[in-house]
């Protein structure tokens, strides 16, 4: 998710109406929440990294639950609008923001995919809980 907020990727990650952490910092915009934004999400993986060296568990399940919400923020976003049609203020979010970075799924009626990266980002956090739930429940010697 850093790459894709603080690097410009061409299409893949192109919204008109937001600029990459980089381009914002090159014009002097990048705001102190925007700093906040991106610690807020190094936090999860510093937890588990520290929780899995240290074998606590605690921290491991503390960042899990955040990789959690977060995939579940991003299917309750994303899905419902291109399965079963996007009301009119997600169409105006999706035409101002995701319309023009890179699509992988069709686009019909009211029905707006997913931007590809937000498909990958899906992908990546699936697999992120599979093996963090794994290795949070695994018994260690």
């Amino acid at each position: 998710m850093q790459l894709v907020s603080w690097v410009p990727l061409g299409r893949w990650n192109f919204q008109p109406c937001c600029p990459t952490g980089l381009q914002q910092l090159q014009a002097g915009t990048l705001s102190g929440l925007d700093a906040l934004e991106a610690i807020a999400f190094v936090m999860p993986l510093a937890s588990f990294w520290i929780g899995a060296t240290h074998r606590w568990r605690s921290l491991m399940w503390i960042a899990l639950i955040g990789y959690a919400i977060w995939f579940a923020l991003q299917l309750f976003t994303w899905w419902p609008p291109y399965l079963f049609g996007a009301s009119a203020h997600w169409m105006r979010v999706y035409e101002r923001a995701f319309a023009q970075a890179t699509q992988i799924l069709p686009r019909w009626g009211n029905h707006l995919p997913p931007d590809g990266v937000h498909i990958v980002l899906q992908i990546l956090l699936a697999g992120s809980l599979i093996t963090g739930w794994r290795d949070a429940t695994t018994r260690r010697r």
